[in-house]
């Protein structure tokens, strides 16, 4: 047994630390990798990677490149490509790191109060993680999850000479998803409970804690002054206008629970944690990661519903704090009813069950190409094979993907087709249609990619209330008077070349 678990897995030390890194790092690597080669898991990760590299070849956020998100996401791309280059691979590459981090500070947070599971609980959340299809992208959720998980870890857990770093990792977090305010919140409401007989003891302290606290705000003011310092201040507020005004969606508190039947896994996870919590409430040996796993589920879970809107990446950061929470209900049920058998026997049965899930995860991951054909890679080959170069590419409804594939930076400054075609969305985000127009007669595209209606089959009238009339007139009068139709596999989504494009 010793064989199979050496000693170095369960003392203290940087080779037990980068063991257990390097488990976790094998294991994602094997779950994900058939997912590196597809073009957009989820559209909003495009949209990122199109403003990092835009940013990078000098198109300013907000201004030359527009979508609502705050900066802090767009800062990640800027690091990532500018490190690792402009592709999909470069994605695929860092969401792997950052979900090994998430990892691997789960076991750090349980090393100590459930050293037996704690290695089985980072598998699990790598396992559960990569299960949901948004888990494999690279959207806002992956990102602050793991500023989160670093800050918590500071934030309870850390050395006191090293605790400044958990304000600034939830400060980070804020700027890439405000939603994390409530999670943040909740961290500090719980850290000032904890430490009540410290400001029992002396009230003065609290401005300490304040202050302590206050540094979570630099992040945000350090680039909201940039960004005003480079005259983006307008469009800034633009978005976040938007952001607090139009975006939200209004539900009962019913219906936000509810939300959760969508995704059982998920309500298996929420309710084996709340069992967990209340059996070790009643033995009244709460641990205290156990207690902060429990608020963060409730404060994550206002997080993934305050829109209204409840798409799977919103539930998302969830995971982390109901793995930890679920993971004491196999230690209790081990003190309690195998005391006897060996730390090392649990870890065994653990990755025996885990293993399996794996493999499992992981044919899900490769049937990822079949249920959800990759259509901006095959648009991309059959262009290829035709050796044109139609750059300029423009989407004006469909997979935005395509530009990656291009190595080009959008024409235009919406970079969300579906936030300027769909009439509802162009109404909320204060779409300027005669600047699309424009963008799109200068810059005379080679390719405009438009799914959903074929604008040489369909007649104008065939239109209905939901498009952004005005903008699509313009596109069926354009495309019909200066393209030609390119057959491709996709029934749904239609290629337009400029006319005499394959004729050179």
């Amino acid at each position: 047994m010793k064989k199979l678990f050496p000693s170095t897995l369960y003392t203290s030390g940087p080779i037990r630390n980068g063991l257990v890194f390097l488990l976790f790092t094998l294991l994602a690597f094997f779950l994900r990798y058939p997912s590196f080669g597809y073009t957009a898991i989820d559209w909003d990760e495009i949209t990122y990677s199109l403003i990092g590299e835009g940013w990078l070849q000098g198109k300013l956020p907000f201004r030359d490149l527009w979508d609502i998100k705050p900066i802090g996401i767009y800062i990640i791309y800027f690091i990532i490509h500018g490190l690792l280059g402009f592709s999909i691979f470069a994605i695929r590459l860092s969401t792997l790191f950052v979900v090994v981090c998430s990892a691997f500070i789960i076991w750090l947070l349980l090393r100590h109060s459930n050293r037996t599971f704690a290695i089985a609980a980072g598998f699990g959340f790598l396992i559960l993680f990569s299960f949901f299809l948004n888990g494999l992208s690279g959207n806002t959720e992956l990102f602050y999850l793991c500023f989160e998980t670093i800050g918590v870890w500071f934030l309870f857990y850390g050395k006191k000479q090293y605790r400044l770093l958990s304000p600034l990792a939830f400060g980070f977090a804020f700027i890439i998803k405000y939603n994390t305010a409530f999670d943040i919140l909740g961290f500090y409401l719980l850290h000032l409970y904890l430490h009540r007989r410290i400001l029992f003891r002396n009230p003065k302290s609290f401005l300490g804690y304040s202050l302590f606290y206050s540094v979570a705000i630099l992040p945000f003011l350090v680039s909201t002054i940039w960004v005003f310092s480079v005259g983006l201040g307008d469009s800034f507020l633009e978005t976040h206008k938007i952001l607090f005004s139009n975006y939200a969606k209004k539900v009962t508190f019913l219906e936000k629970i509810g939300s959760l039947q969508t995704y059982p896994i998920l309500a298996i996870l929420v309710s084996v944690q709340m069992g967990t919590f209340v059996l070790y409430l009643w033995k009244k040996k709460v641990p205290k990661i156990l207690l902060i796993s429990f608020l963060w589920t409730l404060t994550a879970f206002l997080a993934a519903t305050w829109t209204g809107y409840f798409f799977e990446h919103y539930y998302l950061p969830m995971i982390v704090p109901t793995v930890i929470g679920s993971s004491f209900l196999f230690r209790f049920i081990k003190s309690n009813f195998f005391p006897k058998y060996k730390q090392e026997i649990i870890v065994l049965i653990a990755f025996l069950i885990l293993i399996p899930v794996a493999v499992f995860v992981r044919k899900r991951v490769i049937k990822l190409s079949k249920v959800y054909p990759d259509i901006a890679k095959e648009i991309y080959v059959d262009i290829e094979n035709q050796k044109v170069d139609p750059r300029p590419v423009f989407v004006a409804k469909g997979t935005h993907g395509i530009y990656s594939l291009f190595k080009q930076i959008p024409i235009n400054r919406v970079i969300q087709p579906g936030n300027f075609t769909d009439q509802s969305n162009a109404k909320a985000m204060f779409i300027d249609n005669e600047e699309i127009k424009l963008k799109v007669i200068e810059n005379k595209p080679g390719l405009i990619l438009f799914c959903d209606m074929d604008v040489f089959q369909n007649p104008i009238s065939s239109y209905d209330a939901s498009w952004n009339q005005d903008l699509l007139v313009f596109y069926y009068e354009y495309i019909r008077k200066e393209y030609q139709y390119f057959k491709t596999y996709f029934p749904n989504c239609h290629v337009y070349l400029k006319n005499g494009l394959l004729s050179r």
